[in-house]
Parts: C-alpha cells; sequence; structure tokens
C-alpha cells in the first residue's frame, strides 16, 4: 500500500508560550515539524493532484496571531484543526519544541498524533 507523506520539517519562528512568568514577558524560540498522510485521487504531475506544502507553512508562519498560549499541547491541537481543513488529509503529526527552555541545549517539547475521519 501507498503512503503519501506532506512534511515540514524544524520550522522555527518566536512565539508567546508558557505558564512561568518568565516566559509570559518575552518570545520564546519553538520547533515545529509537521507530517501530513494524504489521500491521493489522482497521480499526476499537478499541484492539484496533492498538497500544497505552502499551506503548511502558511499556517505555522500564523502562529503569533493565536496571541500567548500556555501549554504546547494548546498550540499543536490548534494546528492540528487548521490542518483537519485541508482536503485529502488522513493523518496528522505535529511536534512542537521549545528550544532554549535548558541551560543545558536540551530541547523539551509535545508530539500530537491524529486520525482524520472525513465523512
Amino acid at each position: 500500500m501507498e503512503k503519501n507523506i506532506i512534511f515540514v520539517k524544524n520550522f522555527i519562528t518566536y512565539c508567546s508560550i508558557g505558564v512561568y512568568p518568565e516566559e509570559k514577558k518575552n518570545k520564546q524560540k519553538i520547533k515545529v515539524s509537521v507530517k501530513l498522510n494524504i489521500k491521493r485521487r489522482i497521480t499526476s504531475d499537478k499541484l492539484s493532484s496533492t498538497v500544497c506544502y505552502q499551506n503548511i507553512l502558511n499556517s505555522l508562519e500564523n502562529i503569533h496571531k493565536y496571541g500567548h498560549i500556555k501549554l504546547v499541547e494548546t498550540l499543536a491541537n490548534k494546528l492540528a484543526e487548521e490542518f483537519k481543513k485541508i482536503n485529502d488529509v488522513t493523518k496528522i503529526k505535529i511536534e512542537i519544541v521549545k528550544c532554549d527552555i535548558s541551560k543545558k541545549h536540551t530541547d523539551v517539547g509535545f508530539i500530537l498524533k491524529k486520525n482524520i475521519k472525513k465523512l
């Protein structure tokens, strides 16, 4: 069985995220990776036969519009809601890393995986 996956890996941006007072003062660097499993109805060399990765990038570039978010889990779910709107998406995987949370350069984060059932 063929799998078709569109992905964006290690998209870096800054956003207002966190529950601690110091996290609410300054935007934090985050790294977001997205994998969307898609169902291709036709196989052709036309953009209309697949999901355009620019749609994913647009959603990631607009993270700042959410305002302050307390939890990375909330951000992942907000992004998943955006990606669910894209036709032919069957599975979503979002990984969000808070890059500079530790003085030892240790990444911490959250992974969300969702199966999408369309009617």
